[in-house]
């Protein structure tokens, strides 16, 4: 169950929207809102459709009401996490670190048969 509390601080107390205008071949001009994507106006010249769209939604308005809502995401562990330093008391563990460092950081591939690796 999500326990949802809001206070005061977490309603918007001003609505920032983007106006969209999309000129048609046809002269005519498309007014609509992009957070809005419903409202939606098509007129005779910019300036009509702006003023419309914004008649419309301002409308609308008084009906919307935006809440902000924040989710806390559980954090998922890593499967592998479990057996972090599950060798750290191990007397051969340095031994073993060591023996893979200097031959990862040894420049000599003499080792590696690469048939080993070729399908057959």
């Amino acid at each position: 169950m999500i326990n949802l509390t809001l206070s005061k601080a977490d309603l918007f107390p001003n609505l920032k929207v983007t106006l969209l205008l999309e000129s048609l071949t046809s002269g005519q001009f498309i007014a609509s809102i992009r957070e809005f994507p419903d409202c939606r106006i098509q007129a005779e010249t910019k300036e009509i459709a702006i003023a419309q769209l914004q008649a419309t939604f301002l409308e609308r308005l008084p009906k919307i009401e935006a809440i902000a809502w924040e989710i806390p995401l559980q954090t998922i562990e890593p499967p592998w996490q479990e057996y972090v330093g599950i060798f750290q008391d191990d007397p051969d563990f340095t031994a073993v670190m060591e023996s893979i460092n200097a031959k990862k950081n040894s420049d000599d591939d003499s080792e590696v048969d690469s048939s080993y690796y070729l399908e057959r």
